[in-house]
């Protein structure tokens, strides 16, 4: 969200006006660029120095199947430990730490990666037929090892990965080519601790820090980070051009030393007790020009380069955590999350490359073209040459994974297998979600829901914002706006709705605020570098913040959410968790200080990335234990997130705006966020930056066609800025209401099929919400699509995003048909202009599919476990389909037990649809019937015959010519039976 300036009664009228609407786009000021930066200055451009060297002799295969080397050499001689690994999922495992560190050994999370089942590492000698023969002669001659791994069920395209001795570097090779090179230009650099003093390492002396504020008594900050003054007026935004400059002329005039003890950005001055301490690796992928990953940026969907020929971007690719107000698009700039994690794809593999490493991380894309093609930069030819990220990290220890694939889904499976698979979220959180910072009070809130019922409009769940708190301060209500919070969640429970409410982690500092007392007294809010408890500011003004990365403050955390300690909370009351980047309005970038200190004594550099991730799994951990048998699922939105969120909740986009170019942008933003794990994602719908981010509300058009985009996307909620005009469905007029509801419908009769693909992501890992090139990875065309995705395997989707368009370029890949999912009507692969005026979303199902729907419109998805079930169809050229539903209880841990149905529906011969179990259980029962079967595509059928336990029964049924559709209504047997229905033609 946007300020509210706790000073404003007190300022004038032009002055509210300047604070309620602050100038569109994003204050670069406010934030660093690698040249601002000294680690990724030093490097970035940095020549190749003294290469790394395996030191002869230092290989060790141990008996557990671990490999472990020295390197030697490098600019200072200090030697450091490699470490090869390998887990069964085929993944291997590259580490490098100091040997001997001066400090101590650098700080890890040991949390964050779940523990993969290992598998050992076999030495192969030049004559194994699993060395490639590129291999033959340098393992021969003793200059390069080759592993392969010991896997207990063999993979259809074996991976080794090969140590090359002098100069160090490592080499991933799958089906016995060369796809993954780590270190191939000797970039890689490890900065060793070392002791402060002597004339090679004493620092430049320190620019003084600037007075930003010209001597003005700061009053209030907001979330763009510029300060309010008591004399009514705001700081001013800086010259992006000017700051500029004088980062240039500063760099310019410092020493090379400059940066490595203390560094200055702005106001704030960082101490770096440690010295420098950055890593960094270049890696390369053959064969390929595309790359995607690390989420979360607002670049194209193919990571643009950033340097060599080609490139887009002047800056590399940064993952630090911020709250970026006005995040801008088409750029290289961090935002609020960061997966370092990348897959290359080409048209016969893709390949994935995890740089588990969460200090703040800069990545420099370059390509090289294939040596025929005559690439002169731009565009990226289709296939062929290679493409490189160079990494270069603040702090930590170098921990690369590699992953090889070669299909998508073995990509995603073996990251998920490190990071974690996303858990089955309650059936509730699938559907529509309606947010606004923020709803008034408890009659604003029954207004809003009485309007959802009046309509015949579904939802699931009503949202509150910071505004219902007393004074910001979390787990607790306005008495006046809301005195009754337990009977406003009844009634809407009593209608199959949740609420959700707003739990940040700046906490207000106040001694008679019972919660910051309780962690005050407990000693578990982060220090300042000198020990005292950090103070920032948020939205309640002067905050603590509690430190997360503490399993104790976490057990604590998890606590504030039962139901005597959080007054006014229901079974049916879930958590919002914004702000946790962290969000800091009066720090360096709008967050907190790096030298910082956990209770651990461990700086904040450290474990920025991972402060918000932590949250939410404290919020998801105390969502559980509020239930003492604990058999309720837990859901909590978060902004922030790292490699393995996934596992605790939902993440949104953050505060886009109401703009057509953000809902093209939100696309890309959420099929990357899918690759990189987190699959349960979502962009506002309609822009959250309304007239509060400077720019107009949404008319009708916006909103709708953000509507139906959204109705396609795994997590579906409405939000808006207190400053823009009520966005509620209804609020368009009645004609842009009724276009609404069939929209809504539309994701409500999906429900199923969404909960079985969840299923499936639990499973296998695989996103929810996909690019095409992971079901047609040979495709071209596909590559670079990021204005369509697939929901699941089976709908392909095309919103429409132009103003004033009614009409869509679609491309269908593969070799057989698609339907129209609304009409029925078939269409060849390929390329296509389809009509899709507004209140109309392109969707088509795949030929060779079935897919359930829920027909009957409910208030929401948690009243929908009962309901009948509609089939639908679409065979392939041979007559073929088949698909899955998945049923259990909706919520809860039961089906972990095996308290689930699993169906498959196999159509075959172009006649006969078959209905067969692939898991039941006497736990779990549906009562779901079969009340209506759709088949697309096919002749008229004489009749059509449903044998179920043995009896055979006629059906009836009927033909449209214009679609060749066969609609045979009330079968009336249990979906989760054996039976086939047999069209007799």
């Amino acid at each position: 969200p946007s300020p509210i300036w706790s000073m404003m009664r007190s300022l004038t009228t032009a002055a509210l006006i300047a604070l309620c609407f602050p100038a569109a786009a994003v204050d670069h000021a406010k934030f660093r660029t690698c040249d601002k930066t000294s680690f990724c200055r030093r490097h970035r451009g940095a020549e190749a120095a003294r290469p790394w060297v395996v030191a002869p002799g230092s290989a060790v295969l141990d008996a557990s199947g671990r490999v472990s080397a020295q390197l030697h050499g490098g600019p200072s001689g200090v030697p450091l430990t490699l470490e090869l690994l390998g887990y069964q999922s085929g993944a291997f495992r590259l580490r490098v730490t100091e040997t001997k560190p001066l400090h101590g050994a650098r700080w890890e999370p040991d949390d964050i990666l779940i523990d993969p089942e290992p598998a050992k590492m076999v030495a192969l000698d030049a004559s194994s037929p699993a060395v490639p023969d590129s291999l033959r002669a340098a393992v021969s001659s003793g200059s390069a090892l080759v592993y392969g791994l010991e896997l207990s069920e063999p993979s259809d395209a074996p991976a080794v990965l090969a140590l090359h001795l002098h100069p160090f570097r490592a080499e991933l090779h799958v089906a016995g080519e060369r796809v993954v090179e780590l270190n191939p230009s000797g970039k890689f650099y490890f900065e060793h601790h070392r002791a402060k003093g002597g004339a090679a390492e004493a620092p430049a002396e320190a620019a003084p820090a600037e007075d930003v504020h010209q001597g003005k008594t700061v009053v209030d900050y907001g979330e763009d980070g510029l300060a309010v003054y008591s004399d009514g007026t705001k700081q001013e935004r800086a010259s992006d051009a000017a700051d500029d400059s004088a980062a240039a002329e500063h760099v310019d005039a410092a020493s090379e030393e400059e940066g490595l003890w203390e560094e200055s950005f702005g106001s704030h001055r960082d101490s770096k007790p440690f010295g420098p301490a950055s890593v960094g690796m270049d890696v390369r992928f053959g064969g390929t020009q595309h790359l995607y990953g690390l989420a979360e940026h607002t670049a194209p969907f193919n990571l643009p380069s950033t340097t060599g020929a080609g490139a887009k971007y002047k800056e590399p690719y940064r993952l630090w955590t911020l709250d970026v107000y006005d995040y801008e698009l088409d750029s290289p700039m961090a935002l609020y999350g960061g997966v370092p994690l990348l897959l290359a794809h080409a048209a016969n593999r893709t390949t994935g490359v995890l740089w588990f490493n969460p200090s703040e991380t800069f990545v420099d894309v370059s390509r090289e073209a294939p040596p025929s093609s005559g690439w002169l930069g731009g565009a990226a030819p289709p296939g062929g040459g290679a493409t490189s990220a160079f990494w270069m990290s603040e702090s930590g220890v170098v921990d690369v994974m590699l992953l090889p694939g070669p299909s998508p889904l073995r990509i995603f499976a073996q990251y998920a297998s490190l990071t974690g698979f996303t858990p089955l979220p309650p059936v509730f959180s699938l559907g529509y979600h309606q947010c606004r910072w923020n709803y008034n009070d408890e009659a604003d809130v029954r207004y809003v829901h009485s309007q959802f019922e009046e309509l015949d409009l579904p939802y699931d769940v009503l949202w509150l914002d910071i505004e219902h708190t007393d004074g910001k301060r979390y787990f607790t209500w306005d008495k006046f706006k809301f005195p009754e919070p337990k009977k406003m969640q009844e009634e809407l429970a009593a209608t199959g709705r949740k609420m959700v409410t707003i739990v940040d982690p700046h906490i207000k500092k106040d001694s008679g605020y019972q919660v910051y007392q309780q962690a005050h007294d407990k000693q578990l809010f982060i220090k300042t570098k000198d020990g005292a408890e950090f103070n920032g500011w948020c939205w309640p003004g002067d905050s603590a913040y509690l430190d997360f990365t503490s399993p104790e403050v976490r057990d604590w955390w998890a606590g504030r959410f039962a139901y005597d300690v959080y007054e006014g909370s229901t079974p049916t009351l879930y958590t919002w968790n914004d702000m946790n980047e962290p969000s800091v309005f009066n720090g360096p970038e709008v967050s907190m200080q790096k030298d910082a200190l956990s209770l651990a004594g461990v700086e904040h550099r450290e474990w920025h990335n991972l402060y918000g991730m932590y949250m939410q799994r404290a919020t998801a951990d105390g969502l559980l234990r509020r239930n003492p048998q604990q058999d309720k699922r837990p859901f909590v939105l978060s902004r922030s997130f790292y490699a393995g969120s996934q596992r605790w909740g939902a993440i949104w986009t953050g505060d886009n705006a109401c703009k057509w170019d953000h809902l093209v942008a939100s696309i890309p933003m959420l099929l990357t966020l899918g690759l990189c794990g987190i699959t349960f994602s979502g962009a506002d719908v309609g822009g959250f930056l309304g007239k509060g981010g400077g720019y107009g509300d949404p008319d009708a058009e916006l909103f709708t066609r953000w509507f139906e985009a959204g109705a396609y996307t795994p997590f579906f909620r409405g939000h808006a800025h207190h400053d823009s005009a009520r966005r509620e469905p209804w609020t368009f007029g009645e004609e842009a209401a009724a276009r609404l509801r069939e929209v809504a419908k539309e994701r409500y009769q999906l429900i199923s099929y969404w909960y079985t693909v969840f299923h499936q992501a639990e499973a296998t890992g695989a996103p929810t919400m996909r690019p095409l090139w992971v079901h047609y990875p040979a495709d071209s065309a596909t590559w670079d699509a990021a204005d369509q995705w697939l929901v699941g395997r089976d709908l392909l989707v095309h919103p429409v995003t132009a103003q004033g368009a009614s009409s869509a370029e679609v491309h269908l890949p593969g070799t057989e048909a698609w339907f129209g999912v609304r009409d029925g009507v078939r269409l060849p692969p390929g390329k296509h202009s389809v009509s899709a005026p507004l209140g109309t979303i392109p969707v088509f199902q795949r030929g060779g599919s079935v897919v359930p729907r829920q027909m009957r419109l409910r208030r929401a998805a948690s009243l929908m476990g009962k309901d009948p079930f509609t089939l639908v169809v679409a065979p392939d050229s041979a007559g073929f389909a088949e698909g899955e539903l998945y049923l259990d209880a909706g919520d809860g841990y039961e089906y972990k037990a095996g308290a689930y149905a699993l169906r498959r529906f196999t159509f075959s011969g172009g006649t006969t649809l078959a209905s067969s179990g692939l898991h039941a259980s006497d736990a779990f029962a549906p009562p779901n019937r079969l009340e209506r079967l759709e088949i697309l595509g096919v002749r008229p059928p004489a009749k059509v015959v449903l044998t179920h336990m043995g009896v055979a029964r006629e059906l009836e049924a009927n033909w449209c010519e214009a679609t060749g559709r066969t609609v045979v209504r009330k079968p009336d047997v249990p979906i989760a039976a054996d039976w086939t229905i047999s069209l007799i033609l």
